[in-house]
């Protein structure tokens, strides 16, 4: 019986190590929030048949440049980015002028850019992400609003403030 102890102790450590669980973090749990934080769809990219991280059309980089010269005043910025060349090329410009780098990280992981834009206190940050995963990076945030962005809609400006510890949601549209 004592010889089974330290296998049944090791196989229990082993199954409570491997267990997943739910984010580790969760939006109430910080004391101070982002100045703002905004989330933008990439701009206007091109369509090629069978091109997955096509650039951005003309069109595209014109939004790019409206969106920097929108958050030009902006102090104090963060930028993030997807892997994807479309998003790194919609906030590049705003790179330009608030004089920092984009610091890139997975669409595929939700969760760590909530908790790397949450790390960021008193500071503004942007995401530059997709259709498909600003709406889910919204709720994460802790709107409860539900946001749908279509394939062919551009130019939302998404911006998240913290109200005595409530997340707060205001759209306004950055237009060519």
């Amino acid at each position: 019986m004592k010889k089974m102890r330290p296998i049944v102790l090791i196989s229990l450590l082993t199954f409570l190590g491997c267990a997943t669980s739910g984010p580790n973090y969760s939006v109430e749990n910080f004391q101070c929030y982002p100045e703002s934080v905004y989330l933008f769809r990439h701009a206007e990219k091109q369509i090629i048949k069978g091109e997955k991280n096509p650039e951005l059309t003309i069109e595209g980089f014109a939004r790019s440049d409206a969106l920097a010269e929108a958050l030009k005043d902006v102090q104090n910025g963060v930028i993030y980015s997807s892997e994807f060349k479309r998003t790194q090329q919609t906030v590049n410009p705003l790179a330009s002028v608030w004089n920092t780098n984009v610091k890139i990280h997975t669409a595929h992981d939700p969760e760590g850019q909530i908790e790397r834009a949450l790390s960021h206190c008193g500071k503004t940050v942007i995401i530059s992400g997709h259709s498909n995963t600003l709406p889910n990076l919204i709720g994460l945030f802790g709107i409860i609003d539900e946001i749908t962005i279509s394939d062919d809609q551009y130019g939302d400006l998404f911006q998240i403030q913290w109200k005595d510890g409530k997340p707060v949601l205001t759209v306004t549209q950055i237009s060519i």
